[in-house]
């Protein structure tokens, strides 16, 4: 069983990789979503105003409906499958909401702050009633090679290790979606390195599927970007990269396969902590992308930019992402 589900989901992330790739730009240009950039971003940037965005409603589709398939002719549903499925169908929504209030709105913001995490504190909340339905779930302790039964997990651990879990990998994936290609290839090495470590069977041939249906859209989201992936597409991804994690028992190595997510969270919060005890930034801009991407401020910051082209920037941070990636493999290898 655990095999046919693998040898499905490789079947179906072949299929969905050029239906991403060809749909997710048709899409966003068929609804007339334009990106909008906010005023105080990269000057640089300003030049993607307009681009077509909400292009990760396709991949985000290709994944629930791949799912389907998945269930219908492989190893069927099970508790974490769906746990997975609703955790993905949670950050999208409230991505989507997000979307549509800016669109609406003509405004780069949608909800403010306290109002997106809010909804998404909400939604972990409603993950957090299916979890009794994970049975005899273990989760992977990184490198030891133990396991830790959910159920040993008194309910005051447990709630807000999902809550937060989720609030934190939905916002990581989102602060990461700022430059071409950059959310959507470090959230595809991320799938994979959670596939890597013990996720067999159904949910395993659920995260190829995801790694195919990313790495179609990275074909249009890659620098010039064609599409852009909306608030929509980056937290979609985050709730499907978090269900993956936790459902698969290796949420413990999320941090770890997701380190770029967390490196850029960081750097939001050390910049406004620095700017509200100091009155100087920390960073030229953040997130972190922003920082080593090339352009000028006029503002002072401790740190000093290496003022990268937007490519190089990408890629070498991919090259992180991959490494973190192989660093959440080896921190699960002696749990397998």
């Amino acid at each position: 069983m655990a095999v046919e589900g693998l040898t499905l989901g490789l079947a179906l992330a072949l299929a969905a990789l050029p239906l991403a790739a060809w749909g997710s730009p048709r899409f966003a240009r068929r609804i007339r979503a334009g990106q909008r950039i906010r005023p105080e971003g990269p000057s640089e940037h300003r030049g993607k105003a307009g681009t077509p965005t909400m292009g990760g409603v396709v991949p985000l589709g290709l994944i629930l409906a791949g799912t389907g398939l998945l269930w219908a002719f492989g190893p069927g549903p099970s508790a974490g499958g769906g746990f997975v499925l609703l955790s993905t169908a949670l950050g999208g929504l409230i991505g989507l909401l997000d979307d549509l209030r800016s669109q609406r709105g003509g405004s780069a913001v949608g909800f403010v702050p306290h109002q997106t995490l809010l909804s998404q504190a909400f939604g972990g909340a409603v993950l957090c009633l299916l979890v009794p339905t994970l049975g005899e779930l273990e989760l992977v302790v990184p490198f030891s090679g133990g396991r830790l039964p959910l159920a040993a997990l008194p309910v005051w651990a447990w709630v807000p290790l999902v809550v937060v879990g989720f609030m934190g990998t939905v916002n990581g994936v989102n602060l990461a979606d700022g430059l071409d290609g950059l959310a959507a290839g470090t959230w595809t090495l991320a799938v994979l390195g959670l596939v890597s470590v013990g996720s067999v069977g159904e949910l395993g041939g659920i995260g190829l599927l995801a790694v195919g249906a990313g790495a179609g859209f990275l074909w249009s989201n890659a620098f010039p970007a064609r599409v852009f992936m909306g608030n929509v597409g980056s937290m979609g991804c985050g709730g499907f990269l978090f269900g993956l994690a936790f459902g698969s028992g290796t949420v413990f190595l999320l941090p770890l396969v997701g380190g770029v997510f967390v490196v850029t969270a960081l750097s939001v919060i050390l910049q406004v902590a620095s700017y509200k005890l100091t009155g100087v930034r920390l960073l030229k801009m953040a997130p972190f992308h922003h920082h080593l991407d090339a352009g000028g401020v006029p503002w002072p910051h401790r740190i000093r930019s290496p003022n990268w082209p937007e490519p190089k920037v990408v890629v070498r941070l991919w090259i992180l992402g991959a490494a973190f990636s192989l660093l959440g493999a080896l921190a699960g290898l002696g749990s397998l």
